[in-house]
C-alpha cells in the first residue's frame, strides 16, 4: 500500500547535528564536560532521537527542564547518561527525580532539606547542583545569602552538591554585563573552590574560553541557531520545516484574502493554499509579511495565517502544482530562510520559532546514526507524567512514535 504524503513536517538533519556538536567540542577544553541541552523536546527537534544522537556523539550530560523530560529519556532506554534538571523542582517532584537518577538544580537550603528527606526515605544519596544568582534573577540567591544556604546544604547526610552554577543573562549581546556576572561569581568562588563549576551557555562559550569551567551547557548552537551572527558560517541548521500546496487558484484584482480581508489584490495573482497554520506553530504574526520557498522562489504570504491553512502568492513560481513541496524554514535551491528571519518578522527569537513547531507536525529524521537507516519517525505527543513515572528505569521503545517509509524513497 502506497504511503500517503505528509502535508506538513519538519526534517531533522543528523549530519548537521553531529557537525555542530563537533564545532562545540572544538571550542571546549578537553577536560570540560558537555551538558547537551535537550529541554523543550530538544528545542522542538525531538527529545529522544536528538538526545540519543548527541550521547552517541560524545555528550557527557543531558540537560532537561523537568522530571517528565528526564523520565521520558529513561523510559526510552537512556539508563546511564547523567541528566541535569535545569529548572526548579516542585516539592512533590523530588521523589521522581531520585527514581530517574536525575540531578536537581536547587537554590536554597529549604529545597536541599526537602530533597535530602526524600532521599533518606528512599534509602539513597542524591546529587544536586546548586545555583547562585549573579544577575539573571530567575533561580538562585545572591552572594553571601547563597553561600550561607550552600554551606547548610552541604551538611545534609543524604545530599551531595555535585556542582555550583550560575546563568549569564546577556552573553549574546552584552559582554560587559557578562563579565560583571563572572566577576561576581569569582568573588564568592573561594567559598566553594572544591566544587565543580558551570556558567557558559552557547553564547558565553564564544565570548571567552575561560567561561568553560568544569561543564558547559550548550543548546542553541547544537541546533545550528547562532547566538551571534558570526557563528552562522560555523554552524548548520538542523531543522527544516516544510509543507505542501493543497490548492492553486487565479484571482483577479479587487479580491481579498483570508480573515479580516487584510490583503487586497491590486492585480491578478496566482495564489496557493498551503497545509500549515498557527495550529502547527506557524505564527499568526507572520501574516502578510513572511515568505516561503516554492520552486526556489521566495513567495510572500497573502492575508492572515489561519489555524490550518496559509495562502501565498506563487505568481513568480511558474509551473508549481498541487502537492509541491514548500519550504517554511530551511533551504531550497540557492534560497534559504533562517529561523532568525522568521523571528525578526514575528518580533521574537529563534528559540521560539523552532520550539513552537507543533506536536501534530511529524519529525522526519535523516542520517541519524542512532536510528535505523532510512526510517521516518512521526512524533505524536509526549508521554504524560504518570506513564513516564511508571517506567523511569525500564528500557522500552519510543512509544510515542511510529515508523513510516520515507516519502523520497
Amino acid at each position: 500500500m502506497k504511503e500517503r504524503p505528509l502535508r506538513c513536517w519538519a526534517e531533522i538533519d543528523g549530519s548537521a547535528l553531529r557537525h555542530n556538536l563537533a564545532v562545540v567540542r572544538s571550542r571546549v577544553p578537553q577536560e570540560t564536560k558537555l551538558i547537551a541541552v535537550v529541554k523543550a523536546n530538544a528545542y522542538g527537534h525531538g527529545l529522544v532521537p536528538v538526545a540519543k544522537e548527541l550521547v552517541l556523539g560524545g555528550a557527557d550530560v543531558l540537560g532537561v527542564s523537568n522530571v517528565e523530560e528526564a523520565a521520558e529519556l529513561r523510559a526510552a532506554g537512556m539508563t546511564t547518561t547523567p541528566i541535569l534538571l535545569l529548572s526548579a523542582c516542585l516539592p512533590g517532584e523530588f521523589r521522581q527525580a531520585i527514581e530517574c537518577r536525575a540531578w536537581p538544580t536547587i537554590s536554597t537550603y529549604e529545597e536541599a532539606r526537602r530533597l535530602n528527606g526524600v532521599a533518606e526515605k528512599a534509602g539513597t544519596r542524591v546529587s544536586a547542583h546548586f545555583k547562585i544568582d549573579t544577575g539573571m534573577g530567575r533561580l538562585g540567591l545572591w552572594g553571601a545569602d547563597a553561600v550561607k544556604e550552600l554551606k547548610r546544604a552541604e551538611r545534609l547526610p543524604a545530599l551531595n552538591i555535585g556542582a555550583v552554577c550560575t546563568h549569564f543573562s546577556s552573553a549574546d549581546e552584552d559582554p560587559e554585563r557578562t563579565e560583571e556576572q563572572w566577576a561576581e561569581l569569582l568573588r564568592w568562588r573561594p567559598h566553594f573552590a572544591d566544587k565543580a563549576l558551570h556558567v557558559a551557555n552557547s553564547a558565553a562559550l564564544w565570548r571567552r574560553t575561560i567561561y568553560a569551567c568544569s561543564y558547559v551547557r550548550v543548546g542553541l548552537a547544537l541546533y545550528g541557531l547562532p547566538p551571534m551572527p558570526f557563528l552562522r558560517r560555523l554552524l548548520r541548521p538542523v531543522m527544516s520545516w516544510k509543507t505542501r500546496i493543497t490548492l492553486l487558484r487565479h484571482l483577479p484584482a479587487g479580491r481579498t484574502v483570508s480573515y479580516g480581508a487584510t490583503y487586497l489584490l491590486r492585480k491578478a495573482q496566482r495564489l496557493a493554499t498551503l497545509a500549515v497554520g498557527y495550529g502547527d506553530g506557524y505564527a499568526r504574526a507572520l501574516s502578510n509579511r513572511a515568505q516561503v520557498l516554492v520552486r526556489s522562489n521566495r513567495c510572500r504570504i497573502r492575508g492572515r495565517v489561519t489555524m490550518d491553512q496559509t495562502v501565498v502568492d506563487v505568481t513568480s513560481a511558474g509551473g508549481c502544482k498541487v502537492g509541491d513541496e514548500v519550504v517554511l524554514l530551511g533551504s531550497q535551491g540557492d534560497q534559504i530562510i533562517h529561523a532568525d528571519e522568521l523571528a525578526k518578522i514575528a518580533g521574537t527569537i529563534s528559540y521560539e520559532i523552532v520550539t513552537s513547531v507543533g506536536v501534530r507536525v511529524p519529525r522526519v529524521y535523516r542520517d541519524f546514526h542512532s536510528l535505523p537507516e532510512g526510517v521516518r519517525t512521526r512524533t505524536t505527543r509526549r508521554r504524560g507524567s504518570r506513564q513516564a513515572d511508571a517506567s523511569c528505569s525500564k528500557e522500552i521503545p519510543i512509544a510515542t512514535s511510529r515508523t513510516l517509509r520515507s516519502p523520497h524513497a
